[in-house]
């Protein structure tokens, strides 16, 4: 079952899920002529096999039980296949009688009389409408549809222009797969942008801390060690994972008023230079440090991506970690762009031991 922004799940993934099955998944259809028909021709020339994977995967998805989370290209595919479902109902008079079930025709029962009683200014048979016209479902189902522009995005990045990404609050990154092969050999690091690399910089540490021995770096004689030790051991690590990657990283940077303990760049572009600043989850300045120190800096400057990341050490710290990140979920223009990231060293257990 896919997750989608609606209270129907049942209903629209039976619904799909048949769609899935009468059209597509039969032993008559040439799936590579569908796909080549709804997609764009690099994916199809490009990317078969991955189309191919794709619309099994929604297929199996929608039939079972189990809550999946797409990624992009699910979320594009299932976007161009309704779409083609929807053109399909405009050309077909028995449409609504080969696309949709017994099961599914329950489903829209049951859904259009609970909507019904939330909304009576519609006739039960006018709610029942909307579950039968495939045009609604891109709007119902997608909270947005950023993903078809993915071609004006990245052309526009190459010539330098984020403003779309910034006022939209677009992440590239997320789209990476769906880009034309070439584009995609240009990036090694499979980011298009510093933020997206930063990011798989932390996921690295916390793979290492979680299932290695890195958290112990951050222990000394039982003590946690402290924030300057932190910084330090944290530079070494961005050294070496950023290594060839022509990323630049300059230790407690002078910005505005005071200094910023990271300030990581590739070159003059925006969006491309990131600060990032530590604190102890037990820091009197906690708060102060994001609401206060790091805005201002970013203010000050034209950096417009950064990252506050809260070390933990205790239980108790890592759960008022948690609460304060979700306390602090802004949507002004500067904290959009702050990435707030725990750094969980608190001791594990060996294997051993346990």
């Amino acid at each position: 079952m896919i997750l989608f922004a609606t209270y129907h799940q049942e209903a629209y993934n039976c619904i799909l899920h048949h769609f899935f099955e009468v059209e597509i998944f039969n032993e008559e259809t040439d799936l590579g002529d569908i796909i080549e028909e709804m997609l764009p021709k690099y994916l199809y020339r490009e990317q078969y096999h991955k189309c191919v994977k794709t619309l099994e995967e929604l297929y199996s998805w929608t039939g079972d039980k189990f809550y999946h989370e797409m990624n992009a290209i699910h979320e594009f595919v299932l976007y161009k296949f309704i779409d083609y479902m929807g053109e399909l109902q405009t050309e077909s008079p028995d449409f609504n009688q080969v696309y949709f079930n017994k099961r599914c025709h329950r489903l829209i029962k049951e859904a259009s009389q609970l909507d019904f009683k939330e909304d009576s200014e519609l006739t039960l048979e006018e709610h029942e409408d909307y579950f039968y016209d495939v045009h609604y479902y891109s709007d119902l189902l997608f909270t947005d549809t950023d993903i078809l522009m993915i071609e004006t995005l990245y052309n526009y990045r190459k010539l330098g222009n984020t403003n779309i990404e910034k006022v939209l609050g677009i992440n590239l990154d997320y789209y990476f797969e769906l880009l034309p092969i070439d584009i995609q050999e240009q990036y090694k690091t499979k980011h298009i942008t510093l933020t997206g690399e930063v990011s798989s910089m932390l996921e690295y540490i916390t793979e290492r801390v979680q299932y290695g021995n890195l958290y112990k770096l951050f222990w000394e004689n039982s003590v946690p060690v402290k924030e300057e030790r932190i910084q330090l051991i944290l530079e070494n690590i961005m050294d070496a994972y950023f290594h060839k990657q022509e990323v630049e990283i300059t230790r407690e940077a002078m910005l505005g008023n005071g200094k910023v303990d990271f300030k990581l760049y590739k070159n003059s572009n925006e969006d491309e230079k990131v600060l990032i600043e530590i604190k102890r989850a037990s820091s009197s300045y906690l708060k102060k440090g994001y609401e206060k120190q790091l805005t201002d800096y970013m203010l000050s400057t034209k950096y417009k991506n950064a990252f506050y990341l809260i070390a933990c050490f205790t239980n108790d710290e890592y759960d008022k970690s948690m609460k304060f990140i979700r306390e602090h979920v802004y949507t002004d223009t500067i904290q959009l762009y702050i990435n707030i990231s725990i750094l969980d060293f608190r001791k594990r257990k060996s294997a051993s031991s346990s």
